[in-house]
């Protein structure tokens, strides 16, 4: 089986996923909704992938007023809709780990691992970015963009929702400047964080909402 059930009933099928597939009514927003980010280790609630694709995608538009900036922004982080989202430490750890244990069997597999979660996830951004009228790969200067604004709003995210930091963090979050909020940093349930998604989205690409 390498299907899965999403809360629309649709059948998606992770290794042949189809356009038709791609729900920004209910499985994309509701979804981000209720994926925590961090690993749920936010002690005030659940901060959700949807909160975070929608702040980030307000201050791109704030500070730069492109609007096909915050949209790629906004859907940046849509495929952990259908994959889910693995923390970017324990993808480092399995990679670091396979090298220490020096077995080839073992490299040559977690590298297998890393290519062909890239190819699918690479699937569902093609499909989603087509979705919303954008291509994929995003154009360099769009790439950096959502960069940028995915590493400032990891560095505001840790200063306002999580506790003293034991250890310094990488280097270029470390480095990355916050992000100006327009109101104070609440977490927002879920149902919120899902109307929000989908009102920015309206907005961004109205014909998906036609």
């Amino acid at each position: 089986m390498t299907w899965i059930q999403t809360a629309s009933g649709r059948a998606v099928d992770l290794l042949d996923p189809q356009i038709e597939d791609i729900d920004f009514h209910i499985d994309i927003p509701e979804a981000l909704a209720r994926i925590a980010r961090f690993t749920g280790h936010v002690r005030s609630g659940p901060y959700s992938v949807a909160q975070h694709s929608v702040l980030g995608a307000d201050a791109i538009w704030r500070e730069t007023r492109r609007p096909e900036a915050a949209l790629a922004f906004l859907v940046h982080d849509a495929k952990e809709t259908y994959v889910g989202d693995t923390a970017t430490p324990l993808k480092i750890a399995r990679r670091i780990k396979a090298e220490r244990l020096s077995r080839p069997h073992l490299i040559g597999a977690a590298v297998i691992v890393d290519e062909t979660d890239r190819e699918i996830e690479s699937r569902f951004d093609c499909l989603i970015h087509e979705t919303v009228g954008m291509q994929w790969p995003l154009p360099p200067d769009l790439h950096r963009l959502v960069k940028e604004y995915d590493l400032r709003m990891l560095a505001t995210e840790r200063r306002f929702l999580l506790s003293s930091t034991p250890r310094p963090w990488s280097e270029e979050i470390e480095a990355a400047p916050l992000i100006r909020l327009s109101k104070k940093f609440t977490i927002w349930p879920w149902p919120q964080a899902a109307d929000e998604f989908r009102s920015r989205l309206a907005d961004l690409c109205p014909r998906l909402y036609a």
